[in-house]
């Protein structure tokens, strides 16, 4: 595979990646792939196995995991999965970009979390800080708040990010009790 082919295969694979992990795993899956490119430009030996036409998927499979159980294992099913994939298609060449890659896509997402918040109630500083604090934790990455008051919600919040929306308001709990009932 060309270079130019290793870079689309790739990018490929990290956004499926990317688009499976939780935000929470980020850190860890890239802390991986990273560690896997290193030990493929270093190892003579895995780049030889994992290339070479009479090695068995199974048996490349068995190496990659036993390499990955060296440094304490998979990090995430998703990860391994990845990786398995490209180990049997005999894309294993492309684990230094595919680490290049995922990293991008963290940085872009880690850039990029904006979000729209409705609360029931008036917002004040310490609840939009605190708020602030809670999402960046559980996103990964800094946030941006857009904080809107909708006393219609009743209680209870609504989160935007994108097309995603998440609602935790007592009038959304109503809505979804009041559409299971009518089933």
């Amino acid at each position: 595979m060309s270079s130019a082919r290793h870079t689309l295969v790739a990018k490929r694979y990290a956004k499926a990646l990317f688009s499976v992990s939780a935000p929470a795993d980020f850190d860890r899956a890239e802390a991986q792939l990273k560690s896997l490119g290193k030990a493929w430009g270093s190892s003579r030996e895995l780049r030889e196995s994992m290339l070479n036409p009479r090695v068995s998927d199974a048996l490349r499979v068995a190496t990659i995991d036993a390499v990955v159980a060296s440094v304490g294992g998979w990090v995430t099913e998703p990860t391994k999965r990845t990786v398995h994939a490209l180990v049997s298609l005999r894309k294993a060449a492309v684990l230094p970009e595919l680490a290049e890659a995922f990293s991008r896509f963290v940085s872009e997402y880690r850039k990029s979390l904006s979000l729209e918040v409705t609360l029931a109630t008036p917002p004040t500083d310490a609840i939009v800080a605190d708020l602030k604090a809670r999402l960046s934790a559980s996103l990964g990455g800094e946030v941006t708040l857009g904080v809107k008051h909708d006393p219609a919600l009743l209680g209870g919040m609504t989160i935007r990010l994108g097309d995603k929306l998440l609602d935790r308001s007592v009038a959304g709990t109503l809505q979804r009790l009041a559409a299971d009932l009518t089933r």
